[in-house]
């Protein structure tokens, strides 16, 4: 796709045999244990092999290409972007979350294809697309030099949102501009209703999808504790969200240290996420299940992780989280 940077055109990329597949942490996998989530190369052929035996008329070059331009993006190899300095909204989290969605549409597909609420090969892709680049408000421009990435978190999903409406319109995809909108499905300061209010039910059951693949794309990583530990602790003290001011002008310090953040995980997973899993987003986790015949690998790193943590709260000893995450990209100077 071209002239679809934020502020500045997209480059041309050097083709799909340039995907790159020899980046960090080689050996991490995905809850399957079956792709390797540090080639993004593995996880388009994965995302397509599922597309592909799931809709005849499904464009393989179309998500090829995003996966391309989303890899560029990141590494800060299109003209007036800096690279992802945010390591734990990173390559790796977008390429997951993609995944996940791929999986959640062939298992709603599964359920309803050939039926009113059938998807089709377009609406799949785009789901996939939108999943894909859900993240790249995260992006700075030139001009953004002087801030870190994370000081954007209350802001990114609109920026996401401008950034596909480009995108998209300079694409096959062209029709679906408008629905560059769906990427505030992931947004969970925003109420559901308002993100998906008229649209057709195959769209927002399309966008229950996106935001659910974002929430437990996350939760089930197989490092999703030590990703909060070093990463995104790391980011919310980037962007001052570890902190709130009292009612008399006092600072707040929310999260000392990584691992009180990880001691607030749980209440934040029982209070805000499953909520907006089973209430706002309908359960529409249970396509997972249908995609894999009935098991669902997700919900059960998901518990893995929760009654791993809960074993470290009530201990009080986070010496068993030994594991230390190998970021996908390099991190930024501190």
């Amino acid at each position: 796709m071209r002239n679809c940077t934020l502020d500045s055109p997209i480059q041309p990329h050097s083709g799909i045999s340039q995907l790159n597949s020899t980046l960090f942490d080689v050996n991490q996998s995905d809850v399957t244990g079956t792709v390797n989530m540090a080639n993004p190369g593995a996880v388009a052929d994965a995302i397509c092999t599922i597309l592909a035996r799931r809709y005849e008329d499904f464009d393989e070059v179309i998500l090829r290409d995003g996966f391309l331009d989303l890899e560029d993006i990141f590494w800060g190899r299109q003209a007036g972007l800096l690279p992802c300095d945010t390591p734990y909204h990173d390559l790796r989290h977008s390429m997951s979350t993609a995944l996940a969605m791929a999986r959640l549409v062939d298992g709603y597909e599964a359920v309803h294809g050939g039926k009113e609420h059938a998807m089709g090969g377009e609406l799949a892709t785009l789901g996939v697309l939108l999943a894909l680049f859900h993240d790249v408000g995260f992006i700075r421009r030139l001009s953004e030099a002087g801030i870190n990435g994370a000081c954007l978190v209350r802001e990114h999903e609109q920026r996401g949102v401008d950034f596909m409406h480009v995108y998209l319109a300079a694409g096959p995809l062209a029709r679906f501009e408008e629905l560059a909108e769906l990427i505030h499905a992931t947004n969970l300061a925003r109420c559901t209703c308002d993100t998906l209010a008229g649209l057709s039910p195959q769209l927002v059951d399309l966008g229950k999808m996106l935001g659910t693949s974002d929430l437990i794309s996350q939760i089930a990583g197989r490092y999703y504790l030590e990703r909060c530990r070093f990463f995104l602790f790391r980011e919310f003290v980037a962007a001052g969200v570890d902190r709130t001011t009292s009612p008399d002008g006092e600072t707040v310090i929310l999260y000392p240290t990584p691992e009180d953040l990880l001691r607030k995980t749980p209440g934040f997973y029982e209070h805000l996420v499953r909520p907006r899993l089973d209430d706002d987003f309908g359960k529409t986790y249970r396509y997972v299940a249908a995609h894999f015949g009935g098991d669902d690998p997700y919900a059960r790193s998901m518990q893995r992780n929760f009654d791993f943590l809960r074993s470290l709260i009530e201990r009080n000893d986070f010496s068993r989280l030994q594991r230390k995450p190998v970021p996908l990209m390099p991190l930024p100077a501190e």
